[in-house]
């Protein structure tokens, strides 16, 4: 169980890569979110299974209870289930949504240690992954989902950069669209989404932030709730001793809309001119490339962000 107190208080240091993974492995893809729709993961698994992976479905992915995948119990004991099968080299997750905050408390964590591996998510994944890089030392994979971006078929370019992360390849600078601020940034590579990051701030779910370079993205938030999102972190104090920003996109907003480029400058920019890299595609976008979380990465203008894999 997770203290009433923060866990954690001092920078994360770099993590460690998971045992590499190639097609041909073994994977699981596990839902501790919403329900998930039978035709989205049906078409989901085909493509994983195209890229040459064995899939192992968690046992309540077909469950549904109101707006979750079955109850907490179900969800966690199937999610244990497949983290405890040691042939599984990967675990994907089906969706988003919403959930789990709920579970991170009753994750077996001792469980996750002995079967090191890599983990695929994004969006409501965010916590769970940055507590992979916490707790675990280990890298968790900011990557598509499989009732979300498998099931409408990974653009070339997906696929060679979530197999070139699964293998530990280095893989070529992510471009930005834009840069607020000037200078280069580096540090350990954090974040994900940021209506989920704000939704940490105060609980022992909170993992710190300092030092970080720091991925933000979401999808559907106007720019008063944006803005709101942002002065939260702010407020809390997670921003503090972050070096740079890698920001995705913000459906539906165009990521050059002058709107919000003040809206970073106003919020993000005055942090000592730290850079802030606009429009780079990871998370609610297509590509959804993926990003291996807790790896130092630097932020360098004319080339964008790029992830040092040693």
């Amino acid at each position: 169980m997770i203290s009433s107190s923060p866990l954690f208080s001092s920078p994360l240091p770099p993590a460690r890569l998971p045992p590499p993974v190639h097609p041909g492995a073994r994977v699981g893809v596990a839902a501790l979110s919403g329900p998930v729709k039978p035709e989205r993961l049906a078409a989901g698994v085909a493509a994983l299974g195209a890229l040459g992976f064995e899939v192992v479905e968690a046992e309540n992915l077909g469950r549904a209870e109101g707006y979750l995948a079955g109850s907490d119990a179900e969800r966690l004991a199937a999610f244990h289930h497949l983290a405890a099968d040691p042939s599984l080299e990967a675990i994907f997750f089906a969706r988003g949504g919403y959930g789990v905050m709920r579970l991170l408390p009753g994750i077996d964590w001792s469980l996750l240690a002995r079967h090191p591996r890599a983990y695929v998510g994004y969006s409501d994944l965010t916590p769970f992954l940055l507590s992979v890089v916490a707790r675990l030392g280990l890298a968790a994979f900011q990557g598509p989902m499989v009732a979300a971006d498998f099931a409408r078929a990974l653009l070339p370019e997906e696929q060679r950069s979530l197999l070139a992360a699964l293998a530990g390849e280095p893989q070529p600078p992510m471009p930005a669209r834009g840069w607020v601020g000037e200078g280069e940034a580096e540090g350990v590579l954090l974040g994900g989404c940021l209506s989920m990051l704000a939704a940490c701030v105060g609980t022992p779910l909170a993992v710190p932030l300092g030092g970080s370079l720091l991925l933000l993205e979401d999808t559907q938030e106007p720019l008063y709730r944006l803005d709101r999102l942002l002065t939260q972190l702010e407020l809390s104090g997670a921003l503090a001793g972050v070096q740079g920003f890698a920001l995705g996109r913000f459906d539906p907003h165009e990521d050059l809309d002058p709107r919000l480029l003040a809206l970073w400058a106003d919020r993000l920019g005055g942090r000592e001119g730290r850079p802030i890299a606009v429009g780079l595609s990871f998370g609610h976008t297509a590509p959804n490339c993926t990003l291996p979380l807790g790896l130092p990465a630097r932020l360098v203008p004319g080339s964008g962000l790029e992830v040092v894999v040693s």
